[in-house]
């Protein structure tokens, strides 16, 4: 009788857990499992990056619990010992406009980067806010890291229904414009098979997206 009462509570049990990972529990059991790394496994070596936007930086990150996710590029420069750079934060948001992402600014400066990678520009397309507007958000941005060694701006893919090229020659125009380096992250994303949505990298478009941020800042190929 003990025996099956207990074959009957581990059945339970398994149920349990089942549901739970099937139900409230789905997302963040997924979200381990798509963890490129976890927070004590982040270099604290060398030049201490911060990324600044949107998804295209959180990927399915959830810094919050201390877990990098596999489609956020920013992972694969920080995770582990033998990284190109040292975590300073990952301060993107999925789906903030540069207004927002603005607003965060000081934020991440307050991580002390020595390189900050900025992006932004795909949500308010989605939005239909004017293009001036956008470059001028991403112009603010980037005055106010002035004091910041090494700046990166991203270009940014379309949204599913808006092109994003005259942002990106925009995007492009402005980092000539302060001397800054860009990384191209468009084209990478444009191609075939590059994201699971028709917007988000996939892992492997992540990996090189984190290359390309490599190649402008000057760092060791991953």
């Amino acid at each position: 009788m003990r025996r099956t009462r207990l074959l009957i509570a581990g059945a339970l049990g398994l149920a349990l857990a089942a549901a739970l990972v099937a139900g409230p529990l789905k997302k963040p059991a997924l979200t381990v499992r798509n963890a490129h790394c976890f927070g004590w496994s982040v270099n604290d070596t060398g030049p201490r990056l911060v990324t600044l936007g949107d998804s295209m930086a959180q990927g399915n990150s959830r810094v919050d619990w201390g877990i990098h996710g596999n489609t956020a590029w920013y992972s694969y420069l920080v995770c582990g010992d033998a990284s190109l750079a040292a975590g300073g934060g990952n301060f993107g948001i999925n789906g903030a406009t540069t207004t927002q992402i603005l607003a965060r600014t000081d934020e991440a400066l307050a991580a002390n980067p020595d390189i900050l990678v900025v992006n932004g520009g795909t949500n308010d397309l989605a939005r239909s806010v004017p293009l001036p507007q956008i470059v001028d958000n991403l112009r603010a941005i980037l005055e106010r890291a002035r004091e910041v060694d090494t700046v990166v701006i991203a270009t940014v893919p379309s949204a599913r229904t808006v092109s994003a090229d005259e942002l990106n020659s925009g995007i492009r125009a402005l980092a000539s414009e302060r001397g800054i380096p860009v990384a191209e992250f468009a084209p990478l994303l444009d191609r075939p098979g590059a994201t699971f949505d028709g917007v988000h990298p996939t892992a492997n478009t992540a990996a090189e997206m984190a290359a390309e941020v490599a190649a402008a800042v000057g760092i060791a190929s991953i």
